[in-house]
């Protein structure tokens, strides 16, 4: 029976699970990584649960910047409720205290010793045996450059939803919190720590009503804090504010194209 692993990992050991995903598919297991499955323009976090309601068993990869993501957990837990499999890998040191209390009862696999041996436990696990005749799956190109968190409020959606158009075409992915998502009030908040963290950049929409929004102007801050890259994108007239007094942004009021062609070389800039 073919095999369908989910693969949840941060986006800073994208290099190790390059390897890992490349590796399993020799063995004939076919794996769904992001970067690899949700196409351009299209909503990250909408994408990611099809991925896990399709994958028969998943591989939470251990670091130490996995286990700072709460969403990262949240897509684990979740999967945990629905009874199927999860099969946790160690990559390098991480604080035994700080792991998460549900992966106590579960056998986790070491690959910060040696990779070979970790693989071929991991393979056991899998129920895939030496024996077994593979058939390759050949490797997949990246149809993503990954995320970028869009920061605005909901006065602002007609240029969103232009803005969306030029991810499309850029070949980036959003993640879009509706207004009503917001909630810091609840784990969510946590939830869009991580998120904000393992984005590629954060677009923040500046407007007169992104000025008085109390959550647009934490999403700013914290995306600072974390050192995701942030772009200020001016999508209408806004009085000067402390917040981002003596900062660059790109206009796109004057010139709705040219603004576009700006952020195109910024991020360019960014190597994003």
């Amino acid at each position: 029976m073919k095999k369908n692993i989910f693969i949840s990992y941060s986006r800073y050991d994208t290099k190790f699970v390059d390897k890992l995903s490349n590796d399993l598919r020799q063995k004939g297991i076919d794996v769904w990584i992001d970067r690899e499955n949700i196409l351009p323009g299209e909503m990250w976090q909408k994408q990611i649960g099809i991925g896990l309601n399709m994958a028969s068993a998943l591989i939470f990869v251990i670091s130490r910047h996995s286990i700072q993501s709460q969403w990262m957990l949240h897509e684990v837990t979740n999967f945990l409720s629905k009874n199927k499999k999860i099969f946790p890998i160690l990559i390098d040191d991480v604080d035994a205290s700080k792991l998460p209390i549900f992966l106590s009862n579960i056998q986790w696999v070491d690959f910060k010793k040696s990779y070979s041996k970790g693989f071929n436990l991991l393979l056991s696990g899998l129920g895939v045996s030496e024996k077994d005749t593979f058939i390759p799956i050949p490797s997949k190109i990246k149809k993503s450059k990954g995320y970028v968190f869009l920061s605005y409020v909901e006065e602002d959606s007609d240029f969103i939803s232009s803005l969306k158009n030029f991810l499309k075409e850029h070949k980036y992915s959003y993640w879009d919190y509706e207004e009503s998502d917001r909630d810091y009030h609840s784990q969510l908040f946590l939830e869009l720590e991580s998120v904000i963290i393992e984005a590629s950049a954060t677009l923040s929409v500046l407007s007169e009503d992104w000025k008085r929004s109390h959550w647009t102007i934490k999403e700013f801050f914290f995306s600072q804090e974390v050192h995701t890259p942030v772009f200020l994108l001016k999508a209408k007239n806004i009085r000067p504010t402390l917040a981002i007094a003596g900062m660059t942004y790109i206009d796109f009021i004057k010139n709705k194209n040219k603004g576009f062609e700006k952020l195109h070389r910024e991020l360019i800039k960014k190597k994003l």
